[in-house]
């Protein structure tokens, strides 16, 4: 638990973590498992930001041109199954995870081509003979109604390593389980000035409360762009990207898997619910409002997804989704600092990554021995250009 400073207006703990997504969730939740005294603060409710998205969907980067973060991705995929019966046992909360699998309609033969190719490299780069995963093409179907068999006159691809979990009940269950493990949740806190002090940081919130941390993560999404910007006096270091996504009731059988097709997804989820997403829009005024964009996106999975037909739209949902300029997430203390850490940029997969990053973060705040390569590109000095405190 917290030991208060000598000031009675500061309180101080081991980690401070601003931003409670996924990102930010995760991060707590370990650190709290390595004995740290933790807190998680948040500008509004816990997991309300990008996390509290719709969609889930888990796929894995395509085969081709395979690297070190394809890698990375691929065994965080893999791994994410026990995370999945871990949190599931500690909080007795379901997060909706299923490897069900996804499949993608060939409507050329360059396309079919393309996939058998992938097919092939998915037998050596998934470890097929090890792992099961697969990544194959069938012949034209409607797979009993879920596909419009008119959109893959060559067949359609099917992996089955892709999957997908519930982003609301995973932020809940992570949140029950920082909680459970003897987190202090602060909710409708606001960050308003972050202090590196060298050994350990301060943070103000609007309140005019100050806490004191040895470490502080900046998990805020791509409202941690211009904190880091901030202490680093770096620029253009990221953007908020808007998406765009709804949830219908179809009430589909279970075991299905998720449909894509170049700028549509399909994802079906527990209950006979469907989410169907998403837009990618780097202009936006309104981060909440829905448009006639999410009504396209609509369209086009009535398409993809014949069994959409008459579906009630039960919600529809917009948000800011973290891209850094580089594109790939930034994790790592920032240059010349012992104390601030940053973890943002998951963007479309933060879902998938979250457990792997907050074991290399983790092992980064608690001194551990390293358990995990982080991709070079994702180190927060490959975004700041310079070297991260402690890199060699």
């Amino acid at each position: 638990m917290p030991s208060p400073l000598n000031s009675s207006s500061s309180t101080h703990y081991d980690c401070l973590v601003v931003g409670g997504g996924v990102f930010g969730l995760s991060i707590a939740r370990a650190c709290l498992g390595e004995g740290m005294s933790v807190a998680l603060v948040d500008k509004q409710e816990i997991g309300q930001g990008a996390s509290y998205g719709l969609l889930g969907a888990l796929l894995p980067h395509m085969s081709e041109r395979w690297n070190e973060k394809k890698e990375f991705q691929f065994n965080a995929l893999k791994n994410l199954s026990e995370v999945k019966v871990l949190l599931e046992e500690e909080t007795g909360l379901s997060i909706g995870y299923d490897r069900c699998g996804r499949v993608v309609p060939l409507g050329t033969e360059a396309l079919r081509e393309r996939h058998e190719v992938r097919s092939k490299e998915a037998e050596v780069l998934w470890h097929g003979a090890e792992t099961g995963y697969y990544h194959k093409v069938f012949p034209q179907d409607d797979l009993g109604g879920w596909l419009n068999a008119e959109l893959c006159p060559e067949g359609y691809a099917f992996d089955n390593f892709s999957g997908r979990a519930n982003p609301r009940a995973y932020c809940e269950a992570a949140r029950a389980s920082v909680i459970k493990r003897g987190g202090v949740v602060m909710e409708n806190a606001e960050v308003v000035d972050i202090k590196d002090l060298g050994e350990g940081a301060q943070v103000t919130l609007a309140s005019g409360e100050t806490l004191s941390a040895g470490l502080v993560v900046l998990s805020a999404g791509y409202k941690s762009f211009p904190m880091i910007e901030a202490l680093t006096g770096k620029e253009d270091l990221g953007i908020g990207v808007k998406g765009q996504a709804l949830i219908a009731k179809v009430g589909q059988k279970p075991g299905l898997p998720v449909l894509y097709d170049r700028t549509v997804y399909v994802v079906p989820h527990d209950d006979g619910v469907c989410a169907i997403g998403s837009t990618t829009e780097e202009e936006w005024d309104d981060e909440h409002s829905t448009d006639d964009r999410c009504d396209e996106i609509w369209a086009k999975a009535l398409n993809l997804c014949p069994m959409l037909e008459g579906a009630e739209i039960m919600q529809r949902w917009a948000g800011i989704r973290p891209k850094a300029t580089k594109r790939d997430p930034m994790v790592g203390f920032l240059p010349g600092s012992k104390s601030i850490f940053a973890a943002t940029g998951g963007f479309k997969i933060g879902f998938g990554l979250a457990h792997a990053i907050a074991q290399v973060s983790v092992e980064r705040l608690a001194k551990l021995e390293p358990t995990l390569k982080l991709p070079d590109s994702f180190e927060a000095s490959s975004h700041l250009n310079g070297k991260a405190w402690g890199q060699k």
